[in-house]
């Protein structure tokens, strides 16, 4: 095979050349080459038809391995022989043409026309790439025959460029690097044909009605279309295509044309395309003379034997003013209708009598010609569909229509706000799937606030869809009930709505916790469920905690899209059939089950904006949706209600209220006892701590599958991001090389739990750009996960305000870091397998055990178990460190120290008693900075942060921006772009990301919360447009913002040698707000006075 290898590099190292001397020609072509470009065609299509021999020889001879080598090549290849076949061709066209045109000069000379002819305007290219080859040839066959300099030819093609052509960027302003641009731009021959076959392919979803002549004269013109431009792109079909074509268009004829085009084979042979072209073309001729099907009169004996009726059906098509808004769109178009609750709506169509499908005049629904019904599968429009209504004068209304449903038929339910599926209905198939109804006493109103807030969300023109499937839960008494739910590998809790919790009637659990949305918006839950969650087969089964929630999520999708051009692969059974219907959520599963139910398989559909990953409950489908659908962007899966938004809002402008003591939990006095007892220093000083347990006999079950499925997914993402993979390697063989994680025997037995990672990237951070994270929260087989059996305990060191107040009355002051802080205090080994992971550098080789043997984040008490060790450092070092004590105890957060002395003596003595102290504890201090040099002297330079050089940059510590040359705190805020579209959750959105810790920003903040009040006084949606005049408002205080770049406020607030130090407060209120400040006036011995902002 080696031979094999070489031959074939020979071959195509061969044509490589050729290719460059056709390249070389092209470049440098001039007219009087244009004698030889005809052979030069015929040798580049012999050498083309060489290529494309190798080509086929390399795909079907070589390994993987052994293709890795040409791949290059061959995409170089293909690129070259693209745009030298059009360029030779172009040529070829422009030369020959001159030829004629030379030839009728003598002609055109002696026979002039007796009229004048229109001016012939260029063509016009707006990106689309179906044009681009057509606008090419026309453009150079114009503009280049008519002595125009660069310059001019410039100017005209910049003046044709329209739409997203018109912003192609070049890399000079002349003709050719414009041209060149539009080509590498739009001058993919693989797209275009793609685009072309799909067009075709989509043929067999169109429908056409009997005698339709316009509808059959645009099946032929479709057809012809395509099938001219594929020629044009060398795309030559052979029998086979041909009959596959026929039978695609064959399939959506209507039955008379099928019939008389089977009357027309007169032999068992397969017809050609030519010949059912032709015939095409002849049914278009015959059904064009005869009268309009449209105008045909149409008896109906059996429900008037006495009277002779026309009923004459006018498209409502031509006239496309709506009837109630009056503007040019249908009425199912129409944002005013669609705002409405549902019984104005109906109300609406009846008065205008209008079709109850269609919503289109001059025809009832018998008559209707429409496709589309609700999603409840009943013979109404959706925007019809009432919410557990069954109303008498609707019934009469859909009566005085006739339809085809039972008279005994309901509008039902949509799911929790939908339609109903019966509890022992185990059909999956993607047709016959009706949602669950649990919630049958939902009012109107609910139901119309959620539509609201949908409409008035901004629009866009790319929606993502979301992953959902129909998943099968036990209730009380053991059935299976069906909800649609929502897989979410962001999520770290699985929620279930209420309702749905109260259908199944399982018993509620007591819990406390607090779930993190949007924007850091809070959920408080206070209890949830254990339920068992199946596949339709029974194949799959787990136990999985949901907490209970209000409400998940808005419906999704936002708006129900059509999907009928998409060809699903026979094979593919889908998670949730209806998952393009816009439908409630019952559930959302958390990230540990999102990775647990995935399973090998997956599929892109629609030129890759779709992608089907199979799972154990079917495929589950997500992707762009700009093909289908222009309505409401969603964002963010746990929602509040606007009570909740109410209380954020309310609370923002609020003054902070202020705790006199700190509460101490039941927990953390259980944990702090639990510490004590258990606590224990190796001999070289290193803590040795017993992760705290929760008493309840709570079990875990296996995690090695899903720890497997967690690993092969994240080498997935190596292949795609391999400079991740190297530094994950690195990152994990650290571990390994300080002795943090060791390698587990595989006979060695009993208790263990798999904590899957993942990479989590920082790219702001100086010291640990990537950082894997333990996620210990990942689920069981049995529903329960590491940090379910643990304690968290608590926070137990000082504010985050405390810390930085007291680290401005220092003089002299610095800033440090806890080197690894958590992997500096080892895990008893007792506790060491239940911190398992498993890893591997490469996919070829073997999967490894490891125990990790320290303090692990991602553990649910690794910050208060490193916190505590710190405060029991600090306590056992009292007496021999007095000066690093406080320091610890005082003004430490987490892993950051902040604070100072009043002379640099003192500052250095302490500095040197907190390396000390630490340093039992094994503890590390390093990124140290200081507003003093000296202090600084005897600190090693991997270990500063700040150098006092000329390239000293900002110190960012605790949120803030310290710039310790100058002693000065700045704000550097990250003021993200303001979307076009402004409303009430915008401007909330956006102020709640100003951070302000020491409440020095305080006099510009609360111009943003009167700000917010006014427009809460305006009484508006969450996601209604602002008045103009709030959103210049808010454009002009947001421009304003970007000045605090130059805002400096002196970190210390004391004088050195200060003798009087004052403290001085003020407070004031107006009509629309209040607030206060505190001043330190101080003097020194010379009588200098200084005062500064302290709060």
């Amino acid at each position: 095979m080696a031979k094999g290898v070489k031959i074939l590099e020979r071959k195509l190292s061969d044509i490589e050349k050729q290719l460059s001397g056709f390249i070389a020609f092209v470049d440098t072509f001039v007219e009087d080459d244009k004698e030889v470009l005809s052979f030069k065609l015929s040798q580049f299509d012999r050498l083309n038809a060489k290529y494309e021999s190798v080509k086929e020889e390399i795909f079907t001879s070589l390994s993987d391995g052994e293709f890795q080598n040409f791949d290059g090549k061959i995409t170089t290849c293909n690129e070259h022989i693209e745009k030298l076949e059009v360029r030779l061709k172009s040529l070829n066209l422009k030369y020959s043409k001159n030829n004629n045109e030379t030839g009728s000069n003598a002609v055109s000379n002696v026979i002039k026309p007796c009229f004048r002819l229109p001016e012939l305007s260029l063509p016009q290219f707006n990106g689309d790439i179906e044009t681009w080859f057509i606008f090419k040839e026309q453009f150079k066959e114009i503009i280049e025959n008519c002595g125009l300099n660069d310059k001019q030819k410039l100017q005209y093609l910049q003046s044709c460029l329209i739409g997203i052509a018109k912003h192609v960027q070049t890399v000079d302003d002349t003709y050719d690097s414009l041209f060149l641009a539009l080509e590498q731009r739009f001058e993919n021959k693989r797209l275009i044909i793609n685009k072309h076959i799909n067009a075709l392919l989509m043929l067999k979803y169109e429908k056409f009605r009997d005698d339709s002549n316009v509808e059959l004269r645009n099946l032929v013109d479709t057809c012809t279309k395509h099938l001219r431009a594929l020629k044009l792109l060398n795309i030559e079909h052979n029998t086979f295509s041909e009959w596959l074509l026929i039978q695609l268009v064959v399939q959506v004829l209507d039955t008379e044309t099928k019939r008389l085009f089977e009357m027309t084979l007169e032999s068992t042979d397969i017809p050609m395309w030519d010949d059912f072209l032709a015939f095409l073309n002849k049914r278009c001729l015959f059904l064009e003379n005869l009268p309009s099907a449209g105008t045909k009169g149409k008896q109906n004996f059996k429900d008037s034997p006495r009277h002779k009726s026309f009923i004459l059906h006018t498209d409502a098509n031509v006239d496309k003013k709506c009837k109630l808004c009056s503007l040019n769109h249908d009425l199912y178009n129409c944002d005013k209708f669609k705002n409405m609750p549902v019984r104005e709506r109906y109300n609406i169509v009846k008065s205008l009598n209008l079709c109850l499908k269609c919503l289109k005049p001059n025809h009832k629904v018998s008559q209707c010609r429409s496709k589309h019904i609700c999603f409840c599968k009943k013979n109404h429009n959706q925007l019809l569909h009432f919410v557990n209504v069954k109303n008498q004068e609707m019934q009469n209304f859909e009566s005085s229509q006739p339809d085809t449903r039972r008279q005994d038929d309901v509008i039902e339910p949509i799911c929790f706000q939908n339609s109903s599926i019966k509890n022992n209905q185990n059909k999956t198939d993607r047709n016959s799937f009706d949602f669950p109804s649990a919630q049958n006493n939902i009012v109107q109103g609910q139901v119309s606030r959620v539509n609201m807030s949908i409409s008035a969300s901004q629009k866009h023109k790319n929606d993502i869809i979301l992953s959902t499937c129909i998943i099968y839960v036990e209730n009380s008494v053991g059935e299976k009930v069906p909800l649609r739910v929502l897989a979410d590998s962001g999520s770290q809790v699985s929620l279930l709505r209420s309702s749905t919790a109260d259908f199944l009637n399982l018993r509620k659990l007591k819990t406390d916790m607090s779930v993190s949305g949007l924007g850091g918006s809070n959920v408080n839950i206070k209890s949830k469920i254990k339920g068992v969650i199946s596949n339709g087969s029974g194949s799959y089964k787990r136990v999985v905690d949901f907490h209970v929630v209000p409400k998940i999520t808005n419906m999704i999708p936002v708006n129900s899209f059509d999907i009928s051009h998409i060809v699903f692969p026979s094979n593919v059974h889908l998670a949730d059939p209806t998952f393009n219907t816009s439908n409630s959520i019952d559930a959302l599963l958390s990230a540990d089950i999102f990775f647990d139910i995935l399973k090998d398989g997956k599929y892109k559909l629609d030129n890759g904006n779709l992608i089907l990953q199979n799972t154990e409950f079917g495929y589950i489908i997500s992707g762009n949706t700009s093909r289908f659908s222009s309505g409401s962007l969603h964002c963010g899966l746990i929602t509040k209600d606007f009570e909740t938004l109410n209380d954020t809002l309310k609370s923002f402008w609020e003054i902070e209220e202020i705790v006199p003591t700190k509460f101490v939990s039941d927990e953390l006095k259980k944990c702090d006892e639990h510490f004590l007892k258990t606590m224990a220093r190796d001999t070289n000083g290193r803590f040795c701590v017993e992760m705290p347990m929760k008493d309840n006999d709570i079990e875990l079950g296996q995690s090695n599958s899903t720890a497997i499925r967690r690993l092969k997914l994240l080498e997935r993402r190596f292949v795609r991001e391999p400079h991740i993979k190297d530094k994950y390697v690195e990152f994990l063989q650290e571990y390994e090389d300080l002795d943090h994680m060791q390698r587990v025997k595989e006979e060695e037995p009993g208790l263990h739990y798999y904590i899957p990672h993942h990479a989590v990237i920082r790219p702001e951070s100086k010291s640990t750009k990537l950082r894997v994270l333990f996620d210990a929260s990942c689920k069981t087989s049995n529903g329960n996960s590491l940090n379910d059996i643990l304690l968290k305990g608590g926070t137990i060191q000082p504010d985050l305000f405390d810390i930085l107040l007291r680290f401005r009355k220092y003089v002299v002051a610095f800033s440090s870091d806890i080197k690894k802080m958590f992997r500096q205090i080892k895990v008893q080994e007792h506790q060491q397998d239940f911190l398992r992971i498993l890893w591997r550098p490469s996919p070829e080789e073997d999967i490894v055990s490891y125990r990790l043997k320290t303090v692990t984040y991602g553990t649910k008490p690794a910050p208060y178990l490193a916190t505590r060790c710190l405060l029991q450092l600090a306590h056992e070092g009292r007496n021999k460190y007095p000066l690093a004590t406080p320091v610890i105890e005082n003004s430490t957060y987490m892993d950051d120290i902040l604070s100072g002395a009043d002379d640099i003596t003192t500052a250095k003595e302490m500095q040197r008693q907190l390396i000390g102290l630490m340093k039992e504890g094994c503890f590390h201090l390093y990124r140290w900075s200081a507003n003093s040099e000296e202090l600084l002297k005897d600190v090693p330079t991997e270990n500063k942060e700040f150098l006092f050089n000329e390239n000293d940059e900002l110190v960012k510590t605790l949120g803030l921006s310290w710039r310790p040359r100058e002693d000065t705190f700045m704000y550097q805020m990250n003021l993200q772009e303001v979307s076009v579209t402004i409303t009430k959750r915008t401007v909330l959105s956006f102020i709640s990301k100003l951070y302000d810790p020491l409440g020095l920003l305080q006099p510009i903040i609360i111009k943003a919360k009167m700000m917010i009040q006014k427009i809460w006084l305006l009484k508006i949606d969450w996601d209604q447009n602002l008045p103009r005049q709030e959103i210049e408002n808010f454009q002009r205080y947001v421009a304003e913002l970007h000045q605090l770049k130059d805002l400096k406020i002196p970190r210390c607030i004391l004088l050195k040698d200060s003798v009087a130090v004052h403290l001085i407060g003020f407070a004031d209120a107006s009509a629309q707000a209040y607030g206060a400040c505190l001043y330190i006036p101080t003097n020194d011995n010379t009588d200098r006075i200084e005062s500064t902002n302290l709060i």
